[in-house]
């Protein structure tokens, strides 16, 4: 049999009436925090997307009803005292400060995305007189004699695209980050991809937050796709690396 150990999802205030779930989640406290859990194999099996849509639909549940701070994904401690005594005790302070911090605020994320990349090909050709001559150069010129030249203008576009990308994502952060205690911009992936952003909003602000980048969406849909999710779980505004189980 399997060595057990406790699976950690979040760490919350501890509640008068401990969390009880029907998956066997549970609470282990010290203090006025607890640690929510389930009992786990201390060895966990390779993880899959299935294991991880599961603890993030345990951290949104308790979320519902308290301010978590998430765990990351794959936590496990071998036993209650080692929750108590490598993770909440030594970390008291700054995880009373965190909760004070995330508390009446929630996550929103935002991705922003080019709906045609060719016709931004075209825009970034219309902008840059030097990529324009250059083309009109190499379509004036027989293909074997213009290697060195397509390399080159193959350089200056990516460039040119990185710079707008980079201009537009911008724009779109600045017009949304003074509504949010707190905005991160994350990597872009992709081409089409300009913005990739968590804003940690007050709740009493999320409809102004909704509104805006509903706006947002309505005046710049033809060009840009707006992908809008949340509310969810502070990920990004927890330095998960600091409450980590000693030695994972």
């Amino acid at each position: 049999m399997a060595e057990e150990g406790k699976y950690v999802f979040c760490i919350i205030e501890a509640a008068p009436q401990p969390i009880l779930g029907a998956d066997g989640v549970r609470t282990i406290t010290y203090r006025d925090l607890a640690a929510v859990v389930r009992d786990s194999p201390l060895a966990l099996a390779k993880p899959t997307r299935e294991d991880l849509v599961g603890h993030l639909r345990v951290v949104e549940q308790v979320m519902g009803s308290n301010t978590v701070i998430p765990v990351e994904f794959g936590t496990v401690a071998a036993s209650e005292q080692e929750v108590q005594e490598n993770l909440l005790a030594p970390r008291y302070e700054q995880l009373q400060a965190l909760l004070a911090y995330l508390r009446g605020k929630v996550e929103l994320g935002l991705k922003v995305l080019w709906r045609d990349i060719q016709a931004v090909f075209a825009e970034i050709v219309a902008e840059h007189e030097s990529i324009r001559v250059l083309r009109e150069w190499i379509d004036a010129h027989r293909e074997a004699h213009t290697r060195q030249q397509r390399i080159e203008i193959g350089q200056m576009v990516a460039e040119a695209l990185e710079a707008k990308k980079r201009r537009e994502g911008e724009e779109i952060l600045e017009a949304l980050a003074p509504l949010a205690a707190e905005a991160r911009a994350g990597q872009v992936l992709g081409e089409k991809m300009i913005l990739n952003a968590a804003f940690l909003v007050e709740i009493q602000r999320e409809p102004e937050f909704d509104q805006r980048v509903s706006h947002l969406a309505e005046e710049r849909g033809q060009r840009l796709l707006f992908k809008y999710v949340g509310p969810v779980p502070p990920f990004n505004f927890v330095a998960l690396q600091e409450i980590q189980m000693e030695g994972q």
